[in-house]
C-alpha cells in the first residue's frame, strides 16, 4: 500500500492485489468519509484500511472480474450505495445494490470528495471512469485525478474485442479524457500512473498513422 496523494481536502491509497489490480481509497480529511474504487480479490489491506474510515459508497470502474473477486469482502455490509455502469451490472452478484447513479456528468460527493462519472465504454459496455477535482482543489492548486480502471494505461489503451470496441475506446478517450488538463494524473486498475499530458503524447504517436481496420486486442499507442 502506499499513500499517491495527501492534500488539503482528502487523501488518495492505492492497494494491489488480486491479478496485480489496482483498488483505491479516497477519504476525506475533513469527515472521514471514503470512497473505495474497485475491489479486487484478497483486499485485506484495503478493508483494514476502509473500516478506519467512514464508509460512503464503493465505485467500480467496469464489470471484468478481477476488478470484483473481492467485492462480497469488501461489502459485507451488504450496502446500496454501489455504482458501477449500467451495462455492466450483471457482473455483480446478483444481491447486490446500485444506489449511485454513474452516467456521465454525474457529481458523486462524499464530504469534500467530489467525483465526476463519465461512460467510457469500448473495454466493456459499462466501463466507467471516475474524476476527482472541485473548484476548491483546482483553487489550491491541487492536481486533479482520474481513475481509469482499465480504459486507459501508460502507453495505450485497455484491451479491446473487435477493431469496433477499439474506435470505441478511443471515441470514449478522445471525448472525456484527453479533453481533461495536462497535469491530470491517471490512476489506471494496473500497473503504473501517469499523466493526461503524458497520455496525449503517446496518442499522438498512434493517431499520426494510417488506422488498421483490423487491429485490436492489446494495443500499444507507439
Amino acid at each position: 500500500m502506499s499513500t499517491i496523494f495527501t492534500g488539503k481536502y482528502w487523501s488518495i491509497q492505492n492497494f494491489v492485489s488480486g491479478f496485480s489490480n489496482n483498488a483505491y481509497l479516497i477519504t476525506c480529511n475533513r469527515t472521514n468519509n471514503s470512497v473505495v474504487i474497485d475491489t479486487p480479490a484478497n483486499p485485506l489491506e484495503l478493508i483494514e484500511a476502509r473500516a478506519k474510515t467512514n464508509p460512503t459508497f464503493i465505485l467500480i470502474t467496469h464489470g471484468h472480474q478481477d476488478h470484483l473477486e473481492g467485492f462480497e469482502a469488501v461489502n459485507i455490509d451488504d450496502d446500496p450505495n454501489v455504482g458501477i455502469g449500467e451495462d455492466d451490472r450483471s457482473s455483480l452478484p446478483t444481491a447486490a445494490k446500485f444506489g449511485i447513479d454513474v452516467s456521465t456528468n454525474q457529481q458523486l460527493n462524499a464530504g469534500d470528495i467530489s467525483l465526476k462519472a463519465m461512460a467510457t465504454p469500448g473495454h466493456t459496455p459499462g466501463s466507467t471512469c471516475y474524476l476527482l477535482e472541485t473548484p476548491e482543489s483546482l483553487a489550491a492548486g491541487e492536481r486533479s485525478h482520474v481513475f481509469t480502471g482499465d480504459t486507459l494505461f501508460p502507453g495505450g489503451p485497455g484491451k479491446s474485442s473487435s477493431n469496433d470496441a477499439l474506435k470505441q475506446i478511443i471515441s470514449s478517450l478522445e471525448t472525456h479524457i484527453f479533453t481533461l488538463s495536462d497535469s491530470t494524473v491517471v490512476l489506471p486498475g494496473h500497473g503504473e500512473f501517469t499523466t493526461i499530458n503524458k497520455s496525449k503524447a503517446e496518442f499522438a504517436v498512434f493517431k499520426s498513422k494510417p488506422f488498421d481496420t483490423t487491429m485490436s486486442g492489446d494495443v500499444t499507442w507507439a
